[in-house]
């Protein structure tokens, strides 16, 4: 009997037919990466996952087909950084280790039935310094630095990425100290139109690379907008997208030939990431330069208009103690220095940008004022709080990370993830906040190639975040604080919201730049204001003018008040005041200005930094009078200009001559004029 149901067994084998959807192991090839295999004609799963994954971007598989109901999905050497669902067999992740993941299997079975997809292999790719960039996804990393920042302090990019806009089409013109053509992660990301002011052409088309051995700004400040994405070596732009020109105007003589010129050029968004020195002792206000602004922000990129981004300054602190070996103020006592000395600040194009830490709070050294329209990352020094991680110039023999420096292992080319020293992480300032800007507007461009100049400030002002910082307090953050108690004064007046519903802050302007809200705006904005009207922008039409010649009392919270009626009504997209006021000590006076609307905004505070003016060379100079001098406010944004408006100039307590603390001390002076320009639409 054995023997017949022996034979009858190898009958039946022989019999059978093997799976029709079988393969064997042996067929699977490089080439052919992705195997279905199934001991059954009712196949479980089925599809390709994609092998190629983006660091920093969500990878996802889906199934061709809905799994079965009772069907369980296993997988074999799935990197650590995915998951698999086991009832659909959907694959998600975020992937984090770069190169190659082989033989990865899936398995789909249900009883004795199963199907199987692979081996087959999972490629990342990506930038080997992107976890340390904090502002493009914090996750409280330290970045090389001592501490950690807060999780979700970031730009807010995610979704923009996802999406694939990355700031194709449009080109950045970094004028700086120089730019670094042969950097190897930017020289890819060049749009061949550069200009070396120092060559003697006449069209000052050239090679901008700095020949400093101590670290090239402008070539940092290319990386952050736009160093190529996911090609393996050090960090990524916030538009690797985009293509960056360099314009050597910092490292120039910085002639006015020079200076009108790099405002032009076939360039979508300027980049400024420069400032003038601390010290003016008088405001060179130029009137050339806003009229060469402003018609690069009407007719620029096609008429829809160029867009121009700038640093608000570094300054905050110098009137702190801590900075007494190097300003000589010997117990003087001043406010924080504001952004709005700086005149170039208070052009009407400008969108000048204030800096953050990885807390999400001011950074510590961001000069504030009324001038700011927004703010983003430019952390603090790299050492206790991470600063910024980008790109410098190539070689351990130069640049800000070099084999000579004490910094850190990373910054003299000790650690693996900088051998070359091509990298830095303690790039910081306004100079960093000012790129993270023109990026996010470098996508929102892509998103939109219409839009107007005036549109892309718009949508900056409306999608950004409000931000609560503790510390803030309204006081200055001097150790003598106390000092600054005039009776009834309000010094800062934090978060405004103003009568057209904007809300403003003098150190944040309008808030945080979030990447992903104002690239969905741009997608759908569009405006239709009519054309630019300016008032009084040449500051000559007496109708604009109160010729006041009012005494301004002494350590007076009351102050001089003046008005100026003004009977257009515009929807308000700039504000400036010109004044003139003869002051024996101008550091002493703070300026305020009210709309008819009843917003108040502070132009300038009281007991500023003008009482610690240096000469050109470190020299203490007595800053007196106020000539000509240029302010501007974006508080009003939106509001209607029709009505009164008034100025108020103050008197705060003195700190005497020769820098010495004297409350005693007085000095008065007169209100001799001042004119008002309000730019906006009908």
């Amino acid at each position: 009997m054995s023997k017949w149901w022996g034979l009858f067994f190898i009958f039946l084998m022989g019999c059978i037919e093997a799976p029709k959807n079988a393969t064997s192991p042996q067929n699977y090839s490089p080439s052919n990466p992705t195997v279905n295999r199934t001991n059954s004609e009712t196949t479980l799963i089925s599809g390709v996952p994609p092998s190629l994954a983006k660091q920093g971007i969500n990878y996802r598989y889906d199934p061709d087909m809905s799994v079965p109901s009772g069907v369980t999905v296993t997988s074999q050497n799935l990197p650590s950084w995915a998951s698999l669902n086991s009832s659909t067999g959907v694959i998600t992740g975020s992937p984090t280790i770069l190169g190659n993941t082989n033989n990865i299997t899936l398995t789909a079975v249900k009883g004795i039935v199963y199907t199987q997809i692979g081996p087959f292999s999972l490629r990342v790719v990506g930038d080997p310094l992107y976890d340390s960039q904090w502002h493009l996804k914090n996750n409280g990393q330290s970045s090389f630095a001592s501490n950690g920042g807060v999780s979700g302090v970031d730009l807010n990019l995610q979704k923009s990425i996802e999406e694939n806009i990355t700031g194709r089409g449009v080109v950045v013109a970094v004028s700086d100290s120089g730019l670094e053509l042969t950097h190897p992660d930017l020289q890819n990301k060049l749009f061949d139109y550069h200009k070396d002011y120092n060559d003697g052409a006449s069209n000052y088309l050239g090679d901008p690379t700095s020949s400093s051995a101590r670290g090239d700004h402008g070539t940092s400040v290319a990386g952050i907008i736009a160093a190529e994405g996911w090609n393996g070596i050090g960090g990524r732009g916030i538009a690797p997208g985009a293509l960056v020109s360099g314009l050597n105007y910092v490292s120039s003589t910085q002639a006015q030939v020079f200076q009108l010129d790099q405002a032009t050029g076939p360039y979508s968004i300027f980049n400024y990431s420069y400032g003038y020195n601390f010290y003016p002792s008088s405001f060179p206000w130029v009137d050339t330069y806003q009229e060469q602004l402003l018609f690069g922000y009407t007719t620029g990129r096609g008429r829809l208009g160029s867009v121009y981004v700038k640093s608000a300054g570094n300054e905050y602190r110098v009137c702190d103690s801590d900075y007494g070996d190097t300003f000589p103020i010997n117990g003087g006592i001043c406010y924080q220095h504001s952004a709005n000395i700086d005149p170039e600040n208070n052009t009407i194009p400008m969108i000048v940008v204030g800096a953050l830490n990885a807390n999400g709070h001011k950074s510590s050294y961001s000069s504030v004022g009324s001038s700011l329209w927004i703010s983003a990352f430019g952390g603090e020094f790299g050492s206790s709080n991470p600063a910024i991680v980008t790109t410098d110039q190539a070689g351990c023999n130069k640049g800000y990370s070099r084999s000579n420096v004490t910094t850190s292992n990373f910054m003299k080319g000790d650690d693996e993830l900088n051998e070359d020293c091509d990298y830095t992480h303690t790039f910081n300032g306004t100079s960093s906040a000012a790129p993270m800007v023109s990026g996010v507007i470098a996508l929102m461009l892509e998103a939109n190639p219409s839009l107007t100049a005036r549109e892309v400030k718009y949508i900056l002002a409306v999608t950004a975040d409000k931000i609560t910082d503790p510390n803030f307090t309204g006081r200055p953050p001097h150790e003598n604080s106390d000092f600054f108690s005039l009776s009834g004064h309000t010094y800062e007046q934090g978060w405004v919201t103003n009568n057209a519903g904007f809300s403003f802050h003098n150190h944040f302007g309008f808030g945080k730049v979030n990447a992903d809200r104002a690239v969905a705006a741009a997608k759908v904005v569009s405006l239709g204001w009519g054309d630019l009207v300016h008032l009084n922008k040449d500051f000559d039409n007496p109708d604009y003018q109160n010729s006041t010649n009012r005494a301004i009392p002494d350590e007076s919270a009351v102050g001089t008040s003046s008005t100026i009626s003004i009977g257009e009504s515009l929807y308000i997209e700039s504000v400036q005041v010109k004044l003139n006021i003869t002051h024996g000590r101008p550091g002493d006076l703070g300026i305020e200005l009210t709309s008819p609307r009843g917003t108040k905004s502070i132009l300038l505070n009281i007991n500023n930094s003008f009482q610690v003016a240096l000469d050109d060379n470190g020299s203490p100079e007595w800053v007196a009078d106020l000539t000509d001098m240029v302010l501007s406010s974006n508080a009003f944004y939106g509001e209607n200009s029709q009505g009164t408006w008034t100025l108020r100039v103050i008197d705060g307590l003195g700190t005497g001559t020769g820098y010495e603390f004297d409350q005693n001390n007085s000095q008065t002076g007169t209100l001799t004029q001042w004119d008002l320009n309000i730019s906006g639409h009908y």
